[in-house]
């Protein structure tokens, strides 16, 4: 591992080993805050307030997430991370205060977390995307491997510190952590250098047209409009399960915070491990396409036996496995769809792909506060277990994605404005004039 570890590192440019960096750091910090905040609402408010708060927040990002995709494209990425990570920073210490006055009120700490949603949303596409910006094509998929293992690093280390505080320390030092980390993480943002390129012609046109375009895009390529749909499909079963109902089921069996973080770390390390080694390795065995498969089978297997046992130890060893799974799924895809859009674009089709997810992780939330309603825990999250699993088949169905998945790097560069150059046209602005393509 170490030595494979040296040969990826070996010649990616200085300004990608501040993105390593500033990647540890936003995972330490989301990792903690993630822990802290939802214990905090599960402790004070209960199942239903913890349903109500996961999906109302997922429905602010989903409608941030196109309203600020194109701020990536149009300015410096590294500033517009920064920025956001710092709007993040507020609302932590916002809910630091309140912990500290012992003020708790759902909808407070949901406008509070809005807030950060908004922030992530600014976030999201360029820091998923601005590695393509700073590493030559052929080295893409070594530096999505490292910014993976980078953001594991954080969530690895991130929800056991989150834990550890909520179980031992007041709330509001929890809090007050999280924001604290985004503070740092803000600074090592904007120490990135990416190399310089001209955005005048992207900053020339109006800011909705941009917003039209990465629509536009991710509409007119069939693939990406078929894998979006079913991606939104196994997010809406995927979701309920890691950020609503683990939580209050980890509760319910008497357990402290510190079991959140603890499922929360061993899926990280999981990732981190899967990013490092095992996918690279099983790629040596097998295609991209059987790897996918594989992998997203055994996921499925994996959240039948989350919902199925109530021993804390195998849930942890689960989690385990998804994040090594995770990070098969995740690289494989990933590179692939994000060298196959030209790099004017990328930031704008990242936050769609995100937009899906997210879209997800409101409508499962939401389906999981209904269900819980009129079924126990264990029936709402096997029913969510299978609806995963059902999910998977036309994911792995969907026309021409094994050919894709299996083009080297140097054939997925702009694939798909060499197979679909009408998703790229240029589009007719309000006023009735044309806008050059970029």
């Amino acid at each position: 591992m170490q030595t494979s570890l040296r040969q990826r590192m070996s010649g990616l440019p200085a300004g990608f080993h501040l993105l390593m960096l500033s990647d540890v750091l936003s995972g330490l910090a989301m990792g903690a805050g993630y822990v802290s905040i939802s214990w905090w609402v599960v402790s004070q408010g209960g199942a239903k307030d913890m349903a109500w708060f996961s999906a109302l927040t997922a429905l602010v990002m989903l409608v941030a997430l196109p309203l600020t995709a194109p701020l990536g494209d149009r300015f410096p990425k590294n500033r517009v991370i920064s920025c956001g990570i710092a709007l993040a920073m507020l609302s932590g210490l916002t809910l630091a205060t309140m912990a500290w006055f012992n003020f708790y009120r759902l909808e407070w700490v949901i406008a509070s977390e809005s807030v950060s949603m908004f922030a992530w949303a600014i976030v999201f596409p360029s820091m998923m995307s601005i590695a393509a910006e700073l590493v030559p094509a052929g080295r893409l998929s070594d530096a999505l491997s490292l910014q993976k293992s980078s953001q594991a690093v954080g969530n690895l280390i991130g929800p056991v510190i989150g834990g550890g505080l909520m179980a031992f320390t007041p709330a509001w030092l929890a809090l007050g952590s999280y924001a604290a980390l985004l503070a740092i993480a803000a600074i090592g943002a904007l120490r990135i250098h990416i190399p310089a390129r001209s955005r005048e012609h992207i900053q020339a046109e109006g800011f909705f047209d941009q917003i039209r375009v990465g629509l536009r895009i991710r509409w007119r390529i069939p693939l990406e409009r078929k894998w979006a749909f079913w991606g939104l499909v196994t997010m809406t079963a995927y979701m309920p399960m890691v950020l609503t109902l683990l939580p209050i089921k980890l509760h319910q069996l008497g357990l402290p915070a510190f079991w959140l973080g603890a499922c929360e770390a061993a899926m990280s390390g999981g990732l981190l491990i899967g990013s490092l080694w095992l996918t690279h390795r099983l790629l040596q065995h097998c295609s991209r396409a059987n790897a996918r498969m594989l992998a997203l089978w055994t996921l499925a297997a994996v959240f039948l036996v989350i919902a199925w046992t109530h021993h804390p130890m195998v849930m942890l060893a689960m989690f385990a496995i998804e994040g090594l799974l995770l990070s098969i799924t995740m690289l494989i895809g990933q590179t692939h769809r994000t060298l196959a859009v030209p790099e004017a674009y990328r930031a704008r089709v990242q936050a769609i792909n995100i937009l899906v997810a997210k879209l997800g992780g409101m409508l499962g939330p939401a389906l999981a506060g209904i269900l819980l309603h009129s079924w126990s825990l264990d029936a709402v999250y096997m029913f969510f277990a299978v609806f995963h699993l059902l999910s998977v088949i036309p994911m792995l169905l969907l026309p021409g994605v094994n050919r894709f998945l299996n083009l080297n790097h140097d054939e997925a560069k702009d694939w798909y404005l060499k197979q679909h150059p009408e998703a790229f046209e240029p589009i007719a602005s309000a006023d009735g004039k044309l806008k050059q393509p970029i």
